[in-house]
């Protein structure tokens, strides 16, 4: 069984970030654009390295040198779990080659295991990007022994593996409750994002730690953040102590129980591996159809219908680019229930709210829309709707139109509970608290789809690298937050007598530049132009 673990692996990971792309394509254009998007994902990287290497100085230069370790096992944790929650149950079921594996000798452990060691590779990955710097930074600094680096190593090779365990158990569960119900996809996507927000509301619960922070707690500064530490993930803490002291029995006995653990998901997953697959895709349907009555639609609504029955059909689409619009709700909910004074306590500076929050609610609604992998979406059945006697256009818009029909309940929904929460003080202030947001979300759907006209990916295996790794999910799905963000830098430098100028002229320009990208994008030769 070993040896098919081995094979099984190594054709999991055979083209991991599409290496095998680079390596032996023979056409270059292919090889040049792969290229690019390795050198921004070494740029993603680099700014991962940044980050962690400033927050372990932060740290160190604070005196809470001490708690680098478990600071950065906790962070590169919850980033995984966050992540694989959308993933993992995608992967570990995913059902391409399933039924070629079945016809084979193969045993269902050797499946199981070399899935699970696919999202370990994956997500080592990670935890070494994010540990490395800070520990390297504590080590340039404090000069520790030989210890240190035996259990750091150690350390970041069983970092992945609860995190991992709990995602995919996570994501089994809500698999396995979807899988009896009549809409499987839909129901999926219901259950993952009620669970993100459950743990975001878990967590935002620890959070309510920091307002009882006394000055006589800061001189124990130390204690309060391992206790804060200790309350989000505890074997953090106990492997960080044990890096830290050179206990090798300590870091031992944690890894041993990762390991375990992780062992026995795998062992449990392998027994029912088999039931959840028949039952997540298996079918009926009954005999008894007949043809009633037949209605005629234009062709932007026949497509943007088509367009909707591919987004629920796929739950890992649906969940990942639901949650910004929920997301949005939940925070004007907040604000409608809890007013704007917790915000404002927590500014270093003085700052107008209702001038800001526009940007801070396009930013959320605007993380990963769906046109940001549409076309990608469609895979190897691209070329039925590319053949079809329609007009670029038409094909696009429908893609377009159906992103903004799925983001608007959530909108007005998130605008009737922001207006009275922060009771703007003029008619211009209301006014751009609804405007602001609606031109960034206009622009960021078709700058999505612009962007993914670029970088359309059609032969993947599973949606999820579409939806979570491809280059126009990171390009695409952030343009509307990094838009928001840098919107929001201009009016906090602009003085406050020119802000509502600043904020009109910023909605002209968005306007124009949408309209622009539009018109690029709608011309006739438009598959010809980006070779689709």
């Amino acid at each position: 069984m070993l040896k098919q673990i081995k094979i099984l692996t190594g054709l999991e990971l055979c083209n991991i970030y599409n290496l095998n792309v680079l390596r032996f394509s023979k056409d270059r254009k292919r090889k040049k654009k792969e290229l690019s998007i390795m050198i921004l994902w070494l740029f993603l990287i680099a700014m991962v390295v940044f980050y962690a290497g400033n927050l372990s100085y932060g740290l160190l230069k604070l005196g809470l040198a001490d708690l680098i370790p478990a600071y950065l096992i906790t962070a590169a944790s919850l980033l995984i779990f966050f992540f694989g929650i959308f993933k993992a149950g995608s992967v570990i079921f995913q059902k391409s080659g399933y039924d070629i594996l079945c016809s084979l000798p193969i045993t269902r452990t050797a499946i199981v295991a070399s899935r699970f060691l696919r999202l370990y590779v994956e997500n080592l990955v990670m935890a070494f990007f994010i540990m490395t710097p800070g520990l390297f930074v504590y080590a340039w600094s404090l000069k520790p022994g030989a210890s240190f680096y035996i259990l750091g190593v150690l350390s970041i090779l069983a970092l992945p593996l609860i995190p991992i365990t709990a995602s995919i158990l996570a994501g089994a569960v809500i698999t396995g409750i979807s899988s009896r119900m009549k809409h499987k996809s839909l129901a999926a996507a219901v259950l993952s994002v009620l669970f993100v927000l459950l743990v975001l509301y878990a967590s935002s619960r620890l959070s309510v730690m920091e307002e009882t922070i006394t000055p006589e707690m800061l001189k124990e500064l130390s204690s309060v953040v391992t206790g804060l530490l200790k309350k989000i993930y505890p074997p953090a803490v106990w492997l960080g102590e044990g890096i830290i002291i050179g206990s090798f029995a300590t870091c031992l006995a944690c890894i041993g129980v990762f390991v375990a653990v992780f062992a026995a998901a795998a062992a449990v997953v392998s027994v029912f591996f088999r039931s959840i697959i028949q039952n997540l895709y298996a079918t009926s349907a009954r005999h008894n159809y007949e043809l009633k009555s037949m209605k005629a639609s234009s062709v932007i609504s026949s497509l943007c219908r088509r367009e909707f029955k591919r987004y629920f059909s796929s739950s890992i689409y649906v969940t990942n680019t639901i949650i910004g619009p929920v997301m949005g709700c939940v925070l004007s909910g907040a604000l409608f229930f809890t007013g704007t004074g917790l915000i404002t306590r927590s500014l270093p500076i003085p700052l107008d709210v209702c001038a800001l929050m526009p940007f801070v609610i396009s930013g959320i609604f605007c993380t990963m829309t769906t046109t940001a992998t549409s076309i990608s979406m469609e895979g190897k059945k691209w070329w039925i709707l590319k053949s079809l006697p329609l007009a670029p256009g038409s094909i696009l818009n429908a893609k377009i139109l159906m992103n903004l029909l799925l983001i608007l309940p959530f909108y007005l929904i998130s605008e009737a509970l922001l207006i009275p929460a922060l009771k703007p003080g003029s008619f211009s202030d209301c006014i751009f608290l609804i405007l602001i947001p609606a031109v960034i979300i206009l622009f960021s759907c078709v700058y999505g789809i612009a962007v993914n006209l670029h970088f359309p990916v059609f032969n993947w295996e599973n949606e999820v690298t579409i939806v979570k790794q491809s280059i126009s999910a990171v390009l695409g799905g952030m343009g509307g937050l990094f838009l928001s963000v840098l919107c929001m830098i201009l009016v906090l430098l602009v003085p406050d007598e020119y802000s509502t100028l600043c904020r009109l002229l910023l909605c002209i320009v968005i306007l124009g530049i949408t309209a622009l990208l539009h018109k690029k994008i709608s011309a006739p030769d438009t598959w010809q132009r980006y070779e689709l």
